[in-house]
């Protein structure tokens, strides 16, 4: 397909046809971001299917996690996260709004205060994004701040409760992740969010030796 880069757009002209060719798809960077995220705060992971050269945003993942303190490497085949103290930090949410839910529970067990900013625009996303990011940190016993466009989270671990998974398939994910490393159990409320981006979420996650079991809540 003919494509011509305009300066304020593009220019395809009409009538092409598509042509049959091998293309691999490669990884999902903010999929992966729960599972990277989950080697930071206790143990250890190994991804793999995710190109270092990736032109994802949510790639950024990797040096947040370093900044936050974990061991990170990547080859060819895999990355490898590995759990150390984690810090907080100041995180910018503009070029990375899907992060920010898994982010802010990454904070919630590291020590010190961890500021998002700049993330306005999550309030207009599956959920109000800031709220009930706040609201899973502060559910799950942590300390979560909740301001017009930043979130400030204050680190120290969870403990374990109740979250509303908000309609959002990013906030049920992040409260399954944070419920491996909670002291107590964690319920999540409408799990069924995850069939929007990662269907077979619980599964991976039974594999990598989750415990967990479905109840009925009424």
């Amino acid at each position: 397909i003919q494509v011509t880069a305009l300066e304020n757009g593009w220019h395809i002209p009409g009538g092409q046809h598509y042509l049959a060719c091998p293309h691999k798809v490669e990884g999902d960077w903010s999929n992966a971001a729960f599972w990277l995220c989950a080697g930071a705060i206790g143990g250890g992971v190994r991804v793999t299917g995710l190109r270092n050269d990736s032109l994802q945003g949510d790639r950024e993942i990797l040096a947040l996690l370093e900044r936050f303190g974990a061991q990170v490497c990547q080859d060819a085949h895999a990355v490898c996260v590995q759990s150390a103290p984690l810090r907080g930090i100041a995180i910018d949410a503009g070029p990375i709004p899907d992060l920010v839910p898994i982010l802010a529970v990454t904070a919630a067990f590291a020590q010190g205060e961890t500021e998002i900013y700049n993330a306005a625009r999550l309030r207009l996303k599956e959920s109000d994004r800031l709220a009930s990011t706040a609201a899973l940190v502060n559910s799950l016993g942590g300390r979560a701040e909740e301001f017009p466009d930043r979130l400030v989270v204050h680190g120290g671990g969870l403990t374990g409760g109740t979250v509303d998974g908000a309609g959002d398939h990013r906030i049920v994910m992040s409260a399954a992740i944070a419920g491996l490393h909670c002291r107590q159990p964690v319920t999540i409320r409408g799990i069924q969010a995850v069939n929007k981006s990662y269907p077979d979420f619980f599964s991976k996650l039974s594999g990598l030796g989750g415990n967990f079991h479905a109840i009925h809540l009424g």
